[in-house]
């Protein structure tokens, strides 16, 4: 999608756009890395355009190995590249088996998000659920869960921040349009649209509960990352790359392809976990404030060390 060539950006047609979690990961690496590190190399974001052959080319996928985009690494074609770095063990085992890449050409590198926050008491006034990410990845099969939800639980409300304009891709939301209309016309959702990550930030700090009946097979999960660091309670399926990312920190159940036992399946955890909390009143911080939410994965200098080490060698190695 676009590429950090000797320390500067370049665009494609694809990211010029876009402010998706791609381009949050590529300011990561652009404002921790070491400039020295970065002007030696060329990290290619996705859907590699061109390679370069003054640098070491790196490929640091974001996208499922099954995107026709990479086409480019079909046939022995990944041998242009030097290294590949990858945001989860389990998209990376994809690649190796979809292209035949050594294990040895692969690093994995979680994606990484600011959190200046300690752990702190919320509101338990209204239970507040959050879906801040694109709509096609579950947004319709939550809508039908939540009304049920409202049916049975009067203190909830349901935020969604969506929206393809986050990618540039603004026509692609008419496909949702009566979607959106639905949430905005129900008493207890509210649909905001796009926002930025800031926004999102902040209102994650006072909502309860991610709920995620994700459709779309995740390589990471930035949003269910955020989740997890803003101590909210996470409810979604065991699909992709959504186990590894939860890392113990969630409650998972089974994913079905069936849309109707999909949402039933949520429909039934989340409502088991809105009777704890109406009978435990220690429930949700008991669970939120668990030593697992303060795990080194996923933080900025985690990433930059690993960046800087890797990039490092990849550069040395070329050199010689």
């Amino acid at each position: 999608m676009s590429v950090v060539y000797k320390g500067e950006i370049v665009e494609s047609e694809l990211s010029v756009n876009s402010k998706g979690g791609t381009e949050m990961m590529r300011q990561r690496l652009i404002d921790n890395v070491d400039k020295s590190v970065l002007e030696k190399v060329a990290v290619h974001l996705s859907r590699p355009r061109e390679v370069y052959d003054d640098v070491p080319n790196v490929l640091w996928c974001h996208d499922l190995a099954e995107d026709p985009e990479n086409k480019i690494l079909r046939d022995g074609g990944w041998n242009v590249f030097q290294h590949f770095v990858f945001v989860s063990s389990w998209q990376r085992d994809q690649y190796i088996v979809r292209f035949g890449i050594p294990y040895s050409k692969c690093s994995v590198i979680s994606n990484a998000i600011e959190t200046k926050y300690a752990p702190f008491k919320k509101d338990m006034e209204t239970i507040r659920f959050v879906y801040h990410t694109t709509p096609h990845r579950g947004l319709e099969l939550l809508i039908p869960v939540f009304e049920a939800l409202c049916k049975e639980f009067d203190n909830i409300h349901l935020d969604v921040y969506s929206g393809f304009g986050i990618y540039g891709w603004e026509s692609r939301d008419e496909a949702y349009k009566g979607l959106y209309e639905r949430i905005g016309q129900h008493d207890k959702m509210t649909y905001h649209g796009v926002q930025p990550n800031e926004v999102v930030m902040e209102a994650l700090k006072q909502s309860h509960i991610f709920l995620y009946p994700n459709i779309w097979k995740e390589t990471s999960c930035i949003a269910l990352i955020e989740a997890i660091k803003s101590q909210m309670i996470c409810i979604h399926p065991n699909y992709g790359a959504l186990p590894e990312t939860a890392s113990n920190a969630t409650i998972m159940y089974d994913w079905s392809e069936d849309a109707n036992t999909h949402a039933n399946y949520c429909f039934a955890v989340t409502k088991q976990i809105l009777n704890q909390m109406k009978t435990d009143e220690n429930y949700f911080h008991g669970f939120t404030y668990s030593d697992r939410f303060n795990l080194a994965r996923n933080t900025v200098p985690s990433f930059t060390t690993m960046f800087n080490t890797l990039l490092r060698n990849v550069g040395d190695i070329y050199q010689k």
